[in-house]
């Protein structure tokens, strides 16, 4: 599908082929000479960026997108707005515009200069239907220019939380928050809607046309035809919503209606996936097989299914013909690239991942697996050119500069590796991995000061901002144990009870249980099966030879990890209704956990999501305020893609723990930041311990004591938690985190009195 952006900035180009997913070609004004110079002249910025996107799909005939973006100043009236770019006239430069408002302003005190750029994204059809977004960014008007970065009115908009204008921000600090960067985030998933409803309109054109062969399709075939596409395009919208359940419900009603389209099965298949029920996606895409034996995405998805299962050899022949049925695919080449370097073909894994890059060399994705290809070969220097090239295509690629970072670290470029750290934290603020990883490097530079600085923004309780709902984030020893006689180790086993205080499950409980009776939610869970790494003898070359081997051991074991995603609803509900409700969940989770491979560590994610749930599956989209618990990396999903991903726990886990650093043990800062490291990858006790001994070291590091209340919410000592967070506010009355998690550690739980 081709999505035309009325500009002939490249930047814009970039940023955009960044964030959407395969399938979608974004073209310029420079590839579509014949596009109409819009004039701008609506008194609205929704109109005129309403007015680019509609003239010139018009003209084009392709959906376009288009954007206009105003600072409007109070004092002002909310003035320059639409005359942004010509507030001093028409011919006016940024120099002058500035000069103006600072004249406008003048003698305005500090309390009257507040401001907001907005940016409006304008989406339409080529027929002119249209939507809008918009994104938005407070702040206030400084009394003269500071900072040399951006462009415009940057080096005048102040932003109070973070002591800066825009012009003094990096690219990527500033596109992190940016009123621009608000817009997109709102506008995508439209345009990923848009992309969904036109593969699967492809399926239907001749029942849509009316064609009807003699001896082949009645006028009743084209009505369900007609009502298969209609299911297909709404279940498409729920599963883009990740409402899998209610998915699965149209896509069911498209495969009755219409079961010879292999798309239906196609889509019932993907969604019985992201319901767990993955030998039931299976079953629909081998019936999707039969009717289109040459359906390449059939094969990909087949090959996708089998690889969860862990069935390899069947996978690799599913992407093998994937990519003979159609070899200019790029991600066919990826996925055979994959499942070859599981089976250890490293050469044939290493030749198709290239060639998924020649085939699209745009994508910077494509140069991410390729440097992580590398990594895993030990080649470090070839990892980070790749690494390198998918940051040119992305700047934004935070995990792109997490995995840069440490490659640099491990090639002793430390000076590389802080300035990448620095750059990854500065892009995903929420991104406890990148934290660890920056504030260690700072303390084995002895500068303990910004180490203690970036470590007190890791420990996050209550997400704050866009995104909301209670996340939690656990590890969890699962798997199949051998047989060591004696009385079996709950706290290792799935099957335990949900009393068991050491058992993930129960945290689940806990926090559930705090729901108010009268609230709905929508929990999503998803299970990460991540294959133990395990030591093997090193020869004695030197001091770092054995971290080099673990380094590979773990990294080797990514490619096999394994991963399930499930969503389940909580009902507004009297006390045991609900307490059955939890049961239920907990039930399932538990069954899904004793599914784990042997050797293999369990790892949970929980996001709960507050709402309205009505009858016959309908939602609002009302949400009341976040509520707490602690994940480790709130970074969203850059690429668009619905990938578990848990190659970040190797970057933590490969420099945990280091004896060589034995000369720092003594400080506290130390030991807060091996918890972190503890705590990121989800192992609650010994992050316990390592916060513990940081407190006995200094009992008023802040970094500390919210570390231990992280750590004691992920073993399920709230009492704990509770104290730590109180004498964290006696050191830091203001702290925010501390007050937040407060809160809701002393709300009190809805589950019914014994």
């Amino acid at each position: 599908m081709d999505l035309l952006l009325a500009t002939r900035n490249r930047h814009k180009i970039l940023e955009l082929s960044s964030l959407l997913a395969d399938g979608c070609r974004l073209l310029s004004l420079d590839d579509q000479r014949d596009a109409p110079a819009v004039v701008e002249d609506a008194a609205t910025l929704e109109g005129n960026a309403q007015k680019k996107a509609v003239q010139t799909a018009l003209a084009t005939g392709l959906w376009c997108l288009a954007d206009d973006t105003g600072l409007e100043v109070d004092a002002l009236g909310k003035a320059p707005g639409v005359l942004s770019a010509r507030f001093a006239g028409p011919q006016a430069d940024y120099e002058a515009n500035n000069r103006k408002l600072l004249e406008s302003l003048k003698g305005m005190p500090a309390g009257r200069r507040q401001a907001a750029f907005r940016t409006i994204m304008a989406l339409s059809s080529p027929d002119g239907r249209c939507v809008c977004e918009e994104g938005r960014l407070e702040g206030v008007i400084a009394e003269k220019p500071v900072g040399a970065n951006g462009f415009g009115y940057d080096p005048l908009f102040f932003i109070p939380s973070l002591g800066k204008t825009l012009a003094q921000l990096s690219l990527p600090e500033k596109n992190s928050i940016s009123h621009r960067a608000a817009a997109l985030r709102k506008i995508l998933p439209h345009i990923r809607r848009l992309m969904i409803a036109a593969l699967l309109g492809l399926c239907a054109t001749e029942a849509f046309a009316g064609r009807t062969e003699p001896g082949g399709q009645t006028v009743w075939d084209q009505i369900m035809a007609a009502q298969a596409n209609r299911s297909l395009q709404q279940g498409a919208r729920y599963l883009d919503s990740k409402q899998y359940e209610t998915a699965l419900h149209e896509f069911s009603r498209a495969v009755q209606a219409n079961p010879n389209d292999p798309a239906t099965h196609l889509m019932l298949g993907v969604a019985y996936y992201w319901n767990g029920q993955v030998d039931l996606s299976l079953e629909e895409y081998r019936k999707a097989i039969a009717l289109d034996a040459r359906n390449a995405q059939a094969w990909l998805l087949t090959g996708i299914s089998l690889a969860w299962k862990g069935e390899v050899s069947g996978a690799h022949e599913a992407f093998k013909k994937a990519a003979e049925l159609d070899p200019s695919r790029p991600d066919a080449q990826m996925n055979l690239g994959s499942i070859e370097e599981s089976l250890n073909m490293m050469s044939e894994a290493l030749d198709h991942v290239r060639r998924a890059v020649s085939l699209d060399d745009k994508n910077p994705l494509y140069h991410f697996q390729l440097a992580m290809l590398y990594r895993k070969l030990g080649r470090d220097t070839d990892s980070i050119d790749s690494l390198n090239g998918a940051i040119h295509l992305f700047p934004d690629f935070e995990d792109a500069l997490l995995e840069l970072g440490a490659a640099q670290e491990r090639l002793g470029e430390r000076a590389g590796a802080l300035k990448n750290f620095r750059q990854a934290v500065d892009l995903k603020p929420r991104d406890a991995a990148a934290r660890f990883r920056l504030g260690r490097l700072y303390l084995i530079d002895g500068n303990a000061s910004r180490a203690r600085a970036v470590l007190a923004e890791a420990f996050h309780l209550t997400p704050e901002g866009e995104g909301g709902g209670l996340r939690l984030s656990v590890s969890y020893a699962g798997g199949k144990k051998p047989s060591s006689g004696g009385a079996p180790d709950k706290s290792e086993n799935p099957s335990a009870p949900a009393e068991n205080p050491n058992d993930p499950l129960s945290v689940f409980s806990r926090n559930l249980e705090r729901i108010p009776l009268d609230q709905s939610a929508l929990m999503e869970v998803d299970v990460v099966f991540v294959p133990k790494p395990t030591l093997v003898q090193a020869s004695a070359e030197s001091a770092s030879s054995l971290k080099r081997a673990l380094s590979k051991r773990l990294a080797d074991s990514e490619g096999t990890a394994r991963a399930v995603r499930r969503q389940f609803e909580l009902r507004a509900a009297p006390g045991p209704e609900r307490a059955a409700q939890i049961k239920k969940v907990l039930d399932e989770l538990r069954s899904i956990m004793q599914e784990a491979p042997e050797g293999s560590d369990t790892r949970l994610g929980m996001n709960l999501t507050f709402t309205h749930l009505t009858a016959a599956n309908a939602r609002a989209n009302a949400e009341t305020p976040p509520k707490v618990s602690y994940e480790p990396r709130q970074v969203g999903n850059d690429l668009g893609l619905w990938v578990v991903g848990t190659g970040w726990m190797a970057l933590v886990e490969e420099v945990l723990p280091e004896s060589e650093e034995a000369s720092l043990k003594d400080q506290s800062d130390w030991w807060s930041t091996t918890g972190l490291g503890y705590a990121v990858i989800g192992d609650g006790q010994k992050a316990r311990a390592a916060f513990d001994r940081a407190v006995e070291l200094d009992s008023s590091s802040l970094p500390a004591l919210l570390g231990r209340s992280v750590s004691a919410v992920m073993t399920g000592d709230e009492a704990s938690a509770v104290a730590s967070l109180r004498a964290a506010l006696k050191i830091a009355p203001k702290n925010r985190t501390a007050a937040e998690g407060l809160k809701w550690l002393l709300r009190p739980s809805t589950a019914p009195k014994k």
